[in-house]
């Protein structure tokens, strides 16, 4: 059974691109296990595109693994996967190409679907290169998902076409448990800003079984890999920012960086148990922003009558960030106050009108908060 809270895993792209084998695979879930990142969540392992051959097989139909990177076939790496106590992912397109030219899915949905439930596949993210212009995101996606669904084996379904269709209005009905609704994240600031603050219109789309997917996060990366971009890449500050965001928001947390170098600072971020909870909150209720500034705090409910809070200072010098109660639908004549506790520095604070926290420039602070007498 799939489990209703956003997936935790990784994601080759980000730092292989095309440039992974059979024997990366296996480092990857080495590290996974070895490094504490399967003890915190992250159970997926998920190879991207080039994986297999731009032809099928003439006889069976079915799609090929590229023998340069795997000589003998998928099934020994999946079933190593495996032995780790991981999950593995595969993937595909809607298209009749994927967008590195590979062989799609289009047409073959039903056969392909079922080749990975043999195969013994758990993920499936689907991209949406080369398709027929003719045909709407939404037949496609409703295809693949029906294929999922009769293919015999729970298979996660992530789509993937990049917010296109408004695919947030009728993904959850073609049976996609999350979904991709922008464009590819780099290995900077802006990319990432950029992501989470097109989305801000779009929060409440997310639900338990069906989340709103901001792509493979780039924490950590520290400009090497296949999402680097020069000399502009994240710092400790706008990683934290990242992963928060992630967090608050309900996305999938899928891992970009290469988790077996990854520095010891960004593997504990990663890990934090107490971030991970937001994300992993039963509700998946969607984060709602607060605050003078619209885009730069926000406030998201846990099922256990918590809070959790966010507050990000995007620009260049320190300053306070902060919002009315009112906002959150606390007055003062309630009687209550908002207790929050630093879930970084444990450091306590109390408010009963009004709320502002000293952020430090390109970083963030997060909170849980609960109301107190």
């Amino acid at each position: 059974m799939i489990k209703k809270t956003p997936p935790m895993g990784f994601n080759t792209w980000n730092t292989f691109g095309e440039c992974f084998y059979d024997h990366t695979i296996r480092e990857v879930a080495d590290a996974l296990v070895d490094r504490g990142f399967k003890d915190a969540g992250y159970e997926y392992l998920i190879i991207d595109d080039h994986w297999n051959m731009e032809h099928r097989d003439p006889v069976t139909k079915r799609m090929i693994e590229r023998p340069g990177k795997f000589p003998n076939g998928l099934q020994p790496v999946i079933d190593y996967v495996h032995g780790k106590g991981l999950k593995m992912g595969i993937y595909s397109c809607a298209g009749v190409r994927t967008c590195g030219q590979k062989m799609g899915s289009f047409d073959y949905d039903f056969l392909d679907a079922k080749t990975f439930a043999e195969w013994g596949i758990d993920y499936l993210k689907h991209d949406f290169c080369l398709h027929p212009e003719l045909l709407s995101g939404e037949m496609m996606y409703r295809r693949m998902g029906l294929a999922l669904r009769h293919s015999g084996r729970d298979i996660l379904f992530a789509a993937c076409n990049w917010g296109n269709d408004d695919v947030w209005s009728w993904i959850r009905s073609a049976g996609a448990h999350t979904y991709r609704s922008t464009g590819d994240i780099y290995d900077n600031f802006k990319s990432f800003v950029d992501i989470f603050r097109s989305q801000l219109p779009k929060l409440g789309s997310s639900c338990p079984g069906c989340q709103n997917d901001l792509d493979m996060m780039t924490v950590g990366m520290e400009g090497a890999g296949n999402a680097a971009t020069g000399s502009d890449f994240g710092t400790e500050g706008t990683y934290r920012i990242q992963f928060c965001v992630w967090c608050m928001f309900s996305s999938p947390l899928i891992l970009g960086c290469d988790v077996r170098s990854v520095s010891d600072k960004y593997r504990d971020l990663l890990c934090n148990r107490e971030l991970i909870s937001i994300n992993q909150d039963p509700e998946c209720r969607p984060a709602f922003p607060i605050g003078l500034d619209y885009n730069m705090a926000f406030c998201k409910l846990l099922s256990n009558g918590e809070y959790a809070f966010l507050f990000i200072n995007p620009d260049d010098n320190q300053h306070g960030v902060g919002f009315v109660t009112h906002d959150i639908g606390l007055c003062e004549a309630s009687g209550y106050k908002l207790h929050l506790t630093d879930l970084l520095s444990g450091e306590e604070l109390e408010y009963s009108d009004y709320v502002s926290i000293p952020v430090p420039p390109k970083d963030c602070r997060i909170f849980k908060g609960k109301l107190v007498k």
